[in-house]
């Protein structure tokens, strides 16, 4: 062996005294001449490699001298041309090497001197045609390979003298017509031509090769399948056709007996014909998939099928006798159809079923009869199907994807239970991407030997079997946004919830009532803070529906998670949340904006905007919230990712409502970015002097510690946002769901408690709804006059205690407020609004 060893030349006669050597490795070195005696002397040499050289031409004189050579190597070299007399000498040479050179031609002289060749590879070059008679002194020859190379043209009679050929590999070559020219190969017992040019099988195209046993044309424009092509091959147990599209009518079978492997993917089939059966009772494996079958015949006379694909049809119903009595069956894929009903004693008889896949149907319930031995199930894209499964369903059960995680509560109490890794076959490929024939060739790795192990799946699932703690993986899995026993987990959150569901429906509307029953004069800023609490109130009954959820399904919600998800009572309570949340923001940035506009227009033209004219705004801002509520209802964001039915980012969540969810926060953002620097441009004229534009100084407070609670509060929420999209920070679940349940409606509780509490407004509502209730009908306008100034009284005061108010007093005279301070010595002046 002297691979590998950068030898550049061999001189004459250096081997000659090994004669009884038998085998000689020159690959990879640098050789790219070989002298005429440089093998000399080594006439009991059978084996001779030299491939991954620098050869440009055969060594012919070279290769005189080796009368007992069997196998040459020749590969992966520079030859371009091959001379007439290469291989003369060489009478015992049974295996040849020349692939990956550079021939653009069959040495079809040189090869006239190989009589025992028994195996040649001429692939990986740059053939592109096969004439007439091209080996036809190549009786012996058994294997022929000349893939990869650009052959697209071959002789009628290209083929003629192999008398012994069984198999031949035209793959990958740019072939534009059937190779007719193999009529004449009657022994031929392997034939692939996939990868080219071919757009139409003629009719009888096999007729000369009764011997045939595999086939392989797949990935041809295939356009045309005469309906006798593959009529009596007796001995034929393959059959892969891929991608012909314009095929309509499955092809006539008869003679073809022995079949074991039919693949007919990507085609335009619409209907099995109902004797396919009969003609093919030794079938085994049956790919389908990709074609427009919409219904499906009786199997039963299929007595040896193992495998059944039948993925992305256009199949509406499984009957009882499609797979009755099918004993041997093992694995069916019916994924990406249209059922809607499967009969419910459809897989009774299948005692060998250990693999179904439904995945992505109509299916609203799933017959168990049968399904006992079970051990892969894929169930996920059927959103009808709500159904909860018990391990007693599936007591052999590995693998299990089901549509809704709760159907997982079953086979285990908590999340770290269930695994995510999915190990049905090659799960990383798309059911779109996934080449049938690739995947034919997975299931039976003993494909190439013509023999099929269908016992390795087996072999596999006797060793899980065997380990002392088998778990079943069950996908999607439950935890904190899908849980298994409570929507609450944690009675932390449950009273929590309860709380805010009780103050802010209380307070709220308490608010609501002091703002719009009482008879005191409802200014512009007013109207939005008591609009700002009806939003409030709507976060608390959304809040509530869920807390009325919770209690109702106590223990069980597993039950009720999947229908609770997708009905429309989830809907109506995430359209709550959206609609009120984003309601109270913009509503927010309404009053602040209300706010700096008046000090404006007092200063500059004597009156504020009108009241007409907020009430306008509200309605705009109303009308947006509305928008953003409505428009998941429209695929755009979803309301049931969850079963707190909220866009707000969950684990694992679909990347649309993620993206609708970040363009939501990112214009709250801007909602509160406008709000402060509204406010903080407000601070400034303030502190000028500028305060005999703001007849309100107190509901300007109000305004203020809003901003700021709503804004301080609203930062986890686009932090989790954020963290979410750009994963960023490993935040827990259970921290997700305390922020969504929590801290997200929390200001629903804290805006309606900062009017109640601190505002004068309110005492003077309260009060004069106290009195209009005792003094009704009892001087009526007089009253109201008293109670006006009481009230433009307590603003004033309010006013004293505005923030910064202690600076002004230490500067009065540069200020010029000397006019405001004397309006503090009469209690009795009424400030009127600047309305005009």
């Amino acid at each position: 062996d002297l691979s590998m060893n950068n030898i550049s030349r061999l001189h004459p006669s250096t081997l000659r005294h090994l004669r009884f050597l038998e085998e000689l490795r020159l690959s990879g070195n640098q050789i790219s001449r070989i002298p005429g005696e440089a093998f000399s002397g080594l006439y009991s040499l059978k084996i001779l490699m030299l491939q991954n050289n620098q050869l440009s031409r055969i060594p012919a004189e070279a290769l005189r001298d080796l009368p007992n050579l069997q196998s040459l190597r020749l590969d992966a070299n520079l030859i371009s041309v091959v001379p007439e007399k290469s291989f003369e000498g060489l009478l015992s040479l049974r295996h040849l090497w020349l692939d990956d050179n550079a021939l653009t031609e069959i040495p079809v002289q040189a090869l006239n001197h190989l009589p025992a060749l028994q195996a040649m590879t001429l692939a990986l070059n740059q053939i592109w045609h096969i004439p007439d008679y091209a080996f036809q002194n190549l009786s012996s020859l058994v294997v022929l390979h000349l893939h990869n190379n650009r052959i697209q043209s071959l002789g009628a009679n290209g083929f003629d003298g192999l008398h012994s050929l069984e198999t031949l590999d035209l793959n990958y070559n740019e072939l534009l017509e059937f190779p007719g020219a193999i009529r004449t190969l009657g022994r031929l017992q392997e034939l692939g031509f996939h990868n080219n040019n071919i757009k139409a099988i003629p009719e009888n195209a096999f007729v000369g090769n009764p011997l045939l046993q595999t086939i392989h044309f797949y990935d041809n424009p295939i356009q045309f399948v005469g309906q006798s092509a593959f009529q009596y091959l007796p001995k034929l147990h393959t059959l892969s056709l891929n991608g012909a599209t314009d095929i309509r009518e499955f092809p006539d079978l008869k003679g073809t007996t022995s079949l074991e492997v039919l693949t007919l993917t990507r085609a335009g089939i619409h209907l099995l014909p109902r004797g396919m059966c009969q003609q093919l009772p030794s079938l085994r494996v049956l790919e389908l998939s990709h074609n427009q079958i919409e219904d499906l015949p009786s199997f039963h006379r299929c007595q040896r099928l193992e495998e059944l694909g039948l993925q992305h049809n256009r199949i509406h119903e499984i009957r009882a006798d499609t797979f009755v009595q099918l004993m041997a069956l093992r694995s069916i894929d019916l994924s990406w159809n249209y059922i809607q009903f499967i009969h419910p004693e459809a897989f009774v008889t299948l005692h060998s079923l250990t693999k179904l896949d439904l995945t992505d149907n109509q299916l609203v319930t799933l017959p168990l009869d049968g399904l006992g031995g079970l051990t892969h199930l894929k169930l996920q894209g059927n959103p009808a199907l709500s159904e909860p499964f018990t391990k007693e369903s599936f007591p052999k059960m590995r693998v299990l994807e089901v549509p809704y995680a709760y159907q997982c509560c079953a086979y285990g109490s908590c999340s770290s239970f269930f695994k995510l890794s999915n190990q049905w076959e090659a799960e990383d490929v798309s059911p779109e991407e996934e080449d049938p024939h690739k995947r034919t060739m997975e299931l039976f790795p003993g494909h190439a030997d013509n023999h099929y192990d269908l016992d390795a799946d087996d072999l596999q699932l006797d060793l899980e079997e065997s380990k002392l703690h088998p778990t079943i993986q069950c996908t999607p899995s439950p935890g904190p946004f899908k849980p298994c026993d409570h929507l609450f987990e944690s009675w932390i959150i449950r009273l929590g919830v309860w709380v805010i569901v009780l103050v802010s429906v209380l307070c709220n509307g308490l608010v609501i009532l002091a703002v719009f029953a009482s008879p005191s004069y409802l200014s512009p800023v007013k109207f939005i803070i008591g609009s700002i609490a009806g939003a409030n109130m709507l976060t608390g009954i959304y809040c509530s529906m869920l807390a009325l959820v919770d209690a109702l399904t106590y223990g069980q919600f597993a039950k009720y998670g999947a229908r609770w998800e997708t009905g429309a009572g989830c809907r109506v309570t995430g359209f709550l949340s959206v609609f009120a949340s984003e309601a109270a923001i913009f509503l927010l940035t309404l009053a602040a904006v209300q706010c700096s506009i008046s000090v404006s227009c007092v200063r500059g033209y004597g009156k504020s905007p009108s009241l007409g004219k907020v009430k306008a705004a509200v309605f705009c801002c109303l009308l947006l919230s509305s928008v953003s509520a409505v428009l998941p209802l429209f695929s755009i964001g979803e309301y049931g990712a969850s079963p707190l039915c909220l866009l707000y980012p969950i684990p694992d969540g679909k990347a649309a409502t993620l993206g609708f969810t970040v363009a939501l926060v990112m214009t709250n953002m801007l909602c509160f970015l406008t709000i402060t620097g509204t406010y903080i441009r407000l601070y400034c004229n303030l502190l000028k002097g500028e305060f005999s534009a703001v007849w309100d100084c107190a509901m300007v407070k109000h305004v203020a510690w809003l901003i700021f609670t709503n804004c301080l509060l609203y930062c986890p929420v686009a932090f989790l946002t954020f963290s979410s999209t750009l994963n960023l920070f490993l935040i827990t679940p259970e921290v997700i769901k305390s922020v969504l349940l929590v801290v997200l409606p929390l200001p629903a509780c804290l805006n309606p408690l900062l009017y109640l509490l601190f505002n004068p407004h309110f005492r003077d509502d309260l009060r004069l709804l106290r009195q209009k209730g005792q003094d009704k009908g009892s001087y009526p306008q007089s009253c109201g006059v008293d109670d006006m100034e009481k009230s433009s009284y307590d603003s004033t005061q309010a006013l004293v205690s505005f923030s910064d108010i202690d600076h002004i007093f230490e500067t009065p005279d540069s200020l010029a407020v000397h006019p405001i301070l004397d309006s503090y010595s009469f209690p009795s002046m009424t400030l009127v609004p600047c309305q005009q």
